[in-house]
């Protein structure tokens, strides 16, 4: 398995999808997150952490991403945004 995820607003299809998903749990624009936003500063609990990954998952169905995954081990650290999307795996071959 690969992480996904590159520094920067947005950049990754993996931020992007983390984005849109914690965007969804917390009631913001996407737009309002960055990969560097601490989760606690933006009203993300660990509550909506595990809904954040439900969420995503759902969303990555949605969106056909075969092989995807939630690295639930770096989701229990994540700090920020950019933690979370670092959290979303796709294996490859």
């Amino acid at each position: 398995m690969t992480a996904v995820g590159e520094p920067g607003p947005h950049g990754s299809a993996a931020s992007q999808l983390t984005c849109r998903a914690l965007g969804h749990v917390l009631g913001v624009a996407p737009s309002q997150l960055r990969d560097d936003s601490p989760l606690p500063d933006i009203g993300a609990d660990s509550v909506a952490v595990l809904v954040f990954a439900d969420v995503v998952e759902a969303f990555a169905v949605q969106a056909e991403l075969p092989g995807f995954s939630v690295d639930s081990a770096k989701l229990r650290v994540a700090r920020n945004v950019g933690d979370l999307a670092e959290s979303l795996t796709w294996q490859t071959r």
